[in-house]
Order: C-alpha cells, then sequence, then structure tokens
C-alpha cells in the first residue's frame, strides 16, 4: 500500500494523527473478516476524515474489503 497516499489523505482532510494512530491500534487487535467490525470501522475512518458515508457506499466497501481485501483502489471510493 502507498503510504503516500494514506499521508495526503490525513493531510488534504485536516485529521489529527493521534486519532489515526489510536485507530490502527484498535484495528490491530480487531477482526476484519467480521462484517460489523468492518462496518464500525468504516464509519469511524468517515467520521475522522469528516467525510459522510451513505448505506451504499459503505456496503461497497465492505464487499471489496471482505472479497478483496485492502488495496490502492479503495482510496478511489472515498
Amino acid at each position: 500500500m502507498n503510504i503516500g497516499k494514506i499521508l495526503n489523505l490525513i493531510a488534504d482532510n485536516n485529521i489529527n494523527p493521534e486519532d489515526v494512530f489510536s485507530l490502527v491500534e484498535e484495528i490491530k487487535s480487531t477482526n476484519l473478516k467480521d462484517e460489523q467490525n468492518l462496518r464500525n470501522i468504516i464509519r469511524r475512518v468517515a467520521k475522522l476524515a469528516n467525510r459522510p458515508i451513505d448505506k451504499s457506499k459503505e456496503d461497497s466497501l465492505v464487499k471489496k474489503i471482505l472479497n478483496e481485501g485492502i488495496d490502492e483502489d479503495i482510496f478511489g471510493m472515498i
């Protein structure tokens, strides 16, 4: 995964890096194959980025992550 894209996303959306680190620590111990856990993380990321996420976009992200994992294409969906 391209760390530059992640850093640009953080900078472009004025996200507090400490909040990102906190989320990363939480994700480390979370079962990402569990759909509800994944939905909670997606909602939390949307909130951190101050971007609304509708049900259809959330569903698309969940489906993509569960079927294909997380790759650079995910940034185009955010």
